[in-house]
Formats: structure tokens, C-alpha cells, sequence
């Protein structure tokens, strides 16, 4: 298992700083580096960051999707639970319904091993369907705490006025699951390129209390949401969750046009989230919850 810490398992602090000049800060900031061997938990020669760290994050040049790379390392005994992944470019990174995710050196491009669900108290029939909304709002809580003013779009999209500047991705697999965290920190896709039935406009989060890049945020937001999740789970239920996040979704109280696969879109008007997670709308005067889907702003 590899310990708490920042490593490198490939490159040097001078090819990554190469990249783009936030990742150029992150490595003098965290430096200096020092090779470790059987110590980093894997038999091979890594680069650890002398700065103390309360996470565990491996970082790559480049991969396919991080989210592979980590379920790997969490399935090789590599990752525990909170430990991440981040690569300044991916390959073959994804989003919802598996799109493409646009890979710009300098933005975020991460993925997290989550913990498995409760096996006793409240959050033990919810945790399963709530976890998209709690790992939104457990990092919109830090990133709100670092200076930026987020909503949520339902279900997994990260907005700062009005822009999609982020989105995640969970998937489990055989037990493991990993949540894939994109954050648009230093560039996004022109309106002009973006899809005709795309939601909201891309945008760069901007946060102002923040000054590092990809790898100072993501350790910053592991370690704090890893705290915040704990205190959730033990002092907060899946009820008051539900109310607590509502006053975080976008276009609350508005009209909006709901698309469901391959129906045709109609208007309906966002009143809230159901218990396990769905969201809410009012359609002709009927309450109806919508699991999966669009929705946009009129």
C-alpha cells in the first residue's frame, strides 16, 4: 500500500513543470523531491514530495483516464480508500454517457478511490444513491471554502456562473468505486466548439483565496473532503442532505427543457430532489422524478 504523500511515478519535477506553468508552481512549491524505493509500496524507484501530506496521490504525465489507472492501483492493493490519481493529460478521458472529455494541460484531470458504502446507521439505504450529490457537494464545500461560489447541475456537473467549469464521473466495479473529478482551472473549449444540445457553455472555475495548480487543489480537496465526508456521514442524515444540497442546484424554481433519451424535450420547472437522489420537476401541474436524462435552461 503506498503511504500518504505526493509521488511521481513518471517523469521528473522538470518535465512536469514543462507542461504549463501551474504545474511548473506545483513542483517548486512542493519540492524538493527525493527518489523513494520499497518505501512508496511498489518495488520501483518514485519521486516523493518532501512536503507532509494527510493524502495519498500518484501523479502521471499522461494515461488514458486516470479513472483506469486508479482502479488498477486500488485493485493491485496500491490505493486505499481516499487515495488519487492525477495525470496532466489523458488519452481517452471521459464524462457522462461516455463523451469525451476535452484534456488541457494545466487543468484537472483526476480520479479518487471512495470508501464503500455504510454497513449501519442512516446512510445505509441511501449512501448507494446519493453518493453523485454527496461528491458534489463535499467539493463544492472546499472549493467554496478556497474562495469560489459553486452550483450543482444535476446530476454530476460543477457550475460557477452559469459555466460548466467541472464535472465527475463515479463508477463501481467488483467493489471498488472511483470517482473521476475534472476541473477546468486553466482553459476551456470555445462556446463556438461546444456540442448544439450541450447544457450549459464551458467555462474556468476562478478561485480567489487559491493559488496553486492541479496537484497543490486536488491534495487540498482530498484531504478536506475525506474530513467533511466523515462528519456527514456521522452527524448529518440522508434527509437533511437532501434539503442542505437543494439550496446548491442550479436553476432552482426555473423553467427548464428536460431531455430523456430519445424522447422529445419538453419544459418542465425544478422543484427539488427526491430521497434517493432523483431530481424533481413540475410537468403540467404533475410532480414526475427524473433518474437520468438533460436538462438545460430556457
Amino acid at each position: 500500500m503506498i503511504p500518504q504523500g505526493i509521488f511521481l511515478a513518471k517523469g521528473t519535477p522538470e518535465q512536469l513543470a514543462e507542461t504549463h506553468v501551474s504545474w511548473s508552481v506545483d513542483m517548486a512549491s512542493l519540492g524538493p523531491w527525493r527518489v523513494c524505493g520499497n518505501e512508496c509500496g511498489t518495488g520501483r524507484e518514485w519521486l516523493h514530495a518532501c512536503q507532509d501530506s494527510d493524502s495519498t496521490v500518484v501523479v502521471v504525465p499522461e494515461c488514458g483516464t486516470t479513472m483506469e489507472l486508479a482502479r488498477k492501483m486500488a485493485e493491485d492493493g496500491l490505493l486505499s480508500d481516499w487515495g488519487a490519481v492525477v495525470s496532466v493529460v489523458q488519452e481517452g478521458g471521459r464524462g457522462q454517457l461516455r463523451r469525451p472529455w476535452v484534456s488541457i494541460p494545466g487543468n484537472m484531470h483526476a480520479s479518487i478511490v471512495l470508501p464503500k458504502a455504510p454497513i449501519d446507521g442512516p446512510w445505509v439505504e441511501s449512501s448507494s444513491n446519493l453518493l453523485p450529490l454527496v461528491a458534489g457537494s463535499l467539493f463544492a464545500d472546499v472549493l467554496e471554502s478556497l474562495g469560489a461560489s459553486i452550483q450543482l447541475k444535476w446530476p454530476n456537473d460543477i457550475l460557477q456562473n452559469g459555466r460548466k467549469v467541472g464535472g465527475m464521473l463515479i463508477e463501481e466495479r467488483d467493489g471498488i468505486i472511483i470517482l473521476g473529478l475534472g476541473l477546468n482551472l486553466a482553459g476551456c473549449p470555445e462556446d463556438a466548439l461546444m456540442r448544439d444540445d450541450c447544457s450549459a457553455p464551458a467555462g474556468t472555475v476562478t478561485i480567489s483565496s487559491f493559488s496553486g495548480g492541479p496537484l497543490t487543489l486536488l491534495e487540498t480537496l482530498v484531504s478536506r473532503g475525506e474530513n467533511v465526508y466523515a462528519v456527514m456521514l456521522d452527524e448529518i442524515s440522508p434527509t437533511q442532505f437532501i434539503r442542505m444540497i437543494e439550496n446548491r442546484l442550479a436553476w432552482m424554481g426555473q423553467t427548464v427543457q428536460v431531455r430523456e433519451g430519445n424522447l422529445d424535450p419538453y419544459e418542465a420547472v425544478i422543484v427539488g430532489l427526491s430521497p434517493q437522489g432523483g431530481l424533481v420537476v413540475l410537468r403540467g401541474g404533475e410532480e414526475t422524478v427524473l433518474f437520468s436524462g438533460s436538462i438545460s435552461p430556457l
